[in-house]
């Protein structure tokens, strides 16, 4: 018996909307979207039985292993009921993020809502291929809104979905593999095709054999139809000793012509392969007739329609895929092991296919499509020459696997150990990393001390501290220099040294250059299409930004970054903290106010070498303890960055004046002297002058603090923070308390000037002790010189108290700190005790208490005793200096 077809016709219908469109074609038939079935099928239907009553719940997984037959027993089941038209078919991969696939399944659900009452059916085939954050959103949806959705996953393995509910709620299900384990019948149809026999013997053999799994049946059947006695064959199989798939290697190809021998030798390492890709690596014009008779007879070559792979790198007029089966390319992986005439062909059209690849620019695959063939000398070869390009453009993990696979090969040409290095550099593993540089290096001074793979190692080595910072930023200027002079911009490490030597250069507070470097970085990536290296080298740039003062340009970047971050980029969780970060810091600075519980922090994955993500990181957190109420967890924070290793001048002016902006707070005057005295020594005039000024608006002096304002705002040294607008806007405080409303709306519309582009609001704050509110000085200002920003800051600021009020009575100062006892234990407070320390805490009288919490005042006074005991204090003031201590308030 030999089953028919039971798709009808193999014949191309319309195609459907591609799936990097994320939608459904619309009107048009999607019958081509589901994958054609081979000329000999068996129907599968204790599958399509479950299929048929799974398929209308909103999930529905098929879990079984590589060549179980997953996916032509959906496909004929579709076929078989007539609703191939009506599903959208999808190839799992990297590129479905949880927004494309979120997208498609939106308007699954709601292009068919007037003609019927469930979403349209959307197959994954191979499901273990999303992306996990993917998989999260399938997780989520089901639990949140599962009637939106009818999803089928094909999946070799079990995917980490939260089923157990959804399933005892009817909506999912898990069909297992043993629903495509064939039984002697099926597996007997597909012998008698593919064996040429239809003895029970054979029969019977390759059934127990093969446990009714298709793909063996098919690969056994046609090995036994190799030999010239098949029941002789069979005895074979049957005598056990061996793994079929061993077994048959060797005998299914003997049994092909050489013609497709030698294609499928040469699409060894491809999975899914194009037919013009076909005849470009066999060299063989005939290349997709042969995968057409392959596919036509079952042999694990199924044919694809075009809009199932995103990949169009080389054919426009012939738009048709194949998929190598798993199980066809581990049979041609050991063939190619074991050697021999046909091996030796496949691999040198291979290699002269990869040769002009690379002579026309086009190295992403020569490195894999190598190593798929064996030809290590060759592979070794690309890998020096191409292997930086390779890792920056994102392609960094065939390298790894040829370091692993291959190490004689690495080792017999030191010129791969450069782009080794990178690779590994870029994944962070500082270990190997190191290791590679020390052995490249001698290697490449040697060849040439000033090439640009000396300077890129000299850049990295000096992050890690390990040779004088300066030195290497100098010597890398210097190779850059030579490479503008000679016009040889095509030099491949010449991105790489770009972006190392802008981020030193970030670090090391040389920010135009910086910024220079780190946009020629990603103005060359962008012709190179070094992908992964250009949002690397943006990120950074964000930062860049920030220092110089330009917070609304290092938002506009960072999000950018964020917008175009794919979850198949490499390192792309040091990139998405560096942008999420830089955004962070750009927008707390904005309107309108933000709070520390609106930014997410936590989970955050910094380089090793990534020294200004390191430091920006904990000056976040020193904000958001902050802005949490906390000055002294904010001190903390601080304290932390001593970990970094030199911190430069511009950044330690950064900590000194964030110190000095929490001692305002404090009411320490001390701590303010100090760094008053660290500026000076750094040479910071404007900086020094506006920590003196601070220090004088604490003691009282008015007119001294106006002084040291008004020199901190015509001498500022750096631009982060915003020292002038902060000098101005305290200038501007002070001096309508003294009487001079005029010099203080000037000083207040010079800051608003200042920081409008970078709508940095950060200096309205009001930071003076003794100045007028800042809020009735806006409003002034509002009324006499509006302008957008000046409008929006007084609105901002009309109902918010000076920063310097806000934290002042829960904010300890040195005497009280002093003053509290060690031993004080935090005590445990009632929630009533709690609200009457906060009303003491305001100045409130025991009447104001007693009539704010509803209750006699001899309530609030049993209430106020049982505090003092509490925290071990006999009056008012005492208590709250031990309650700000212990932060109660």
């Amino acid at each position: 018996m030999v089953p028919t077809d039971v798709s009808g016709s193999n014949s191309p219908g319309r195609a459907s909307a591609s799936p990097r469109a994320a939608a459904p074609a619309g009107a048009d038939s999607l019958g081509q979207t589901v994958p054609r079935l081979p000329r000999v099928y068996v129907p599968r239907a204790r599958l399509w039985q479950r299929l048929d009553r799974a398929s209308e719940n909103p999930l529905t997984v098929l879990v079984a292993p590589a060549g179980a037959g997953k996916t032509l027993g959906v496909s004929g089941w579709l076929r078989r009921s007539g609703r191939s038209s009506e599903v959208i078919w999808l190839q799992a991969e990297r590129r479905w993020t949880p927004a494309r696939l979120g997208r498609l399944l939106e308007s699954a659900a709601g292009q068919d809502e007037d003609t019927s009452p469930s979403p349209r059916l959307v197959v994954i085939d191979d499901a273990h291929e999303l992306p996990p954050s993917t998989l999260r959103m399938i997780d989520s949806r089901l639990n949140e809104s599962p009637l939106d959705m009818r999803l089928l996953l094909l999946s070799r393995w079990d995917l980490p979905l939260t089923k157990l509910v959804p399933e005892l709620l009817g909506y999912s299900t898990t069909l297992r593999g043993e629903l495509l384990r064939m039984n002697p019948a099926e597996s007997a149809a597909l012998v008698i095709e593919h064996a040429r026999t239809e003895d029970p013997a054979v029969l019977r053999t390759v059934f127990e054999r093969t446990q009714g799994w298709c793909a063996l049946v098919v690969l056994t059947a046609r090995a036994i139809a190799t030999a010239p006695d098949p029941i002789a064959a069979a005895d074979r199989y049957s005598a056990g000793g061996v793994a079929v798939a061993d077994q048959v290697a060797t005998e299914v190809f003997a049994a092909l012509q050489p013609p497709e021998r030698h294609v499928l030798l040469c699409l060894a390492g491809e999975g899914i392969v194009s037919t013009a890709t076909a005849r470009h690596l066999s060299h063989d014009s005939r290349a997709d007739e042969i995968l057409a008779g392959l596919e036509t007879t079952g042999l694990l070559v199924s044919r694809l329609p075009s809009e199932l792979v995103t990949d169009r790198e080389d054919d426009v007029e012939t738009p048709i895929r194949y998929r190598i089966h798993p199980l066809m390319a581990e049979v041609t992986r050991r063939r190619l092991v074991a050697g021999g005439v046909d091996v030796s062909r496949a691999r040198a059209t291979v290699v002269r296919a990869v040769r002009l690849d690379v002579a026309r620019g086009e190295s992403s695959r020569a490195l894999s499509r190598l190593m798929a063939v064996n030809a290590l000398g060759e592979a070794a070869a690309v890998l020096a020459e191409h292997g930086v390009a390779l890792t920056t453009q994102g392609r960094g993990a065939s390298i790894a696997e040829f370091v692993a696979r291959h190490p004689a090969a690495v080792e017999a040409n030191p010129e791969c150990w450069f782009p080794i290095a990178v690779e590994r550099w870029l994944a962070n593993d500082m270990p190997a990393a190191t290791h590679w540089m020390d052995r490249s290096l001698p290697v490449e001074q040697t060849n040439d001390a000033t090439s640009a793979r000396t300077a890129c190692m000299r850049l990295m080595r000096a992050r890690l501290g390990l040779e004088p910072m300066y030195a290497a930023v100098g010597h890398a200027q210097r190779v850059v220099l030579v490479a503008h002079r000679r016009t040889n911009h095509h030099l491949p490490e010449l991105p790489l040294l770009l972006s190392e030597l802008g981020i030193t250069q970030s670090w090391l507070g040389d920010l135009a250059e910086a910024q220079v470097n780190l946009t020629t970085t990603i103005s060359l990536c962008s012709t190179r299409d070094l992908t992964a290296l250009a949002l690397r080298a943006m990120t950074h740039l964000a930062f860049t930004h920030y220092m110089q003062g330009r917070e609304s340009a290092c938002t506009q970047v960072a999000q950018e970054a964020l917008d175009r971050l794919t979850e198949d980029l490499p390192w792309r969780h040091f990139a998405h903290t560096r942008a999420t970060v830089a955004f962070q810091l750009g927008s707390l600075c904005d309107l309108p106010w933000k709070t520390a519980e609106s930014v997410e922090s936590g989970g955050e994955m910094v380089h090793a070498a990534d020294l200004v993500t390191r430091f920006w990181l904990r000056m976040r957190d020193a904000r958001l303890a902050l802005m949490s109420g906390s000055v002294s967890s904010s001190e903390r924070t601080l304290d932390t960055l001593i970990d970094l290793p030199g911190l430069p001048d511009h950044l330690q002016s950064v900590v000194l004046l964030e110190r000095a902006f929490l001692g305002s707070l404090s009411c320490d005057h001390a701590l303010l002297q100090e760094v008053s005295d660290q500026l000076a020594v750094l040479g910071a005039v404007g900086e020094a002058a506006l920590a003196r000024g601070l220090r004088e608006d604490l003691l009282g002096d008015r007119r001294g603090a106006v002084d040291e304002f008004a020199a901190a705002s015509l001498d500022v040294m750096f631009s982060q923070p915003a020292t002038r607008a902060l000098a101005l806007t305290c200038e501007a405080q002070l001096r309508d308390a003294l009487g001079d409303r005029e010099q203080a709306l000037d000083r207040l519309r010079e800051a608003a000037l200042a920081t409008e582009v970078r709508r940095n609001a950060v200096p309205f704050l009001g930071w003076s002790h003794q100045g007028t509110p800042m809020a009735s000085l806006l409003a002034a200002l509002d009324r006499v010189a509006s302008t957008p920003w000046v409008h929006e800051l007084s609105q901002a600021a009309a109902d918010r108290p000076d920063i310097t009020s806000a934290y002042a009575p829960t904010t300890a100062t040195p005497r009280e700190r002093q003053a509290t006892l060690e031993s004080v234990v935090r005590p445990s407070l009632s929630p009533r005790e709690r609200e009457v320390l906060n009303e003491l805490a305001r100045g409130s009288t025991y009447a104001d208490i007693a009539a704010q919490l509803f209750v006699s005042e001899n309530t609030i006074k049993t209430h106020v005793s049982s505090l003092y005991g509490k925290l071990s204090v006999g009056r008012r003031s005492e208590a709250l200096a031990v309650a700000r201590n212990l932060h109660l308030i």
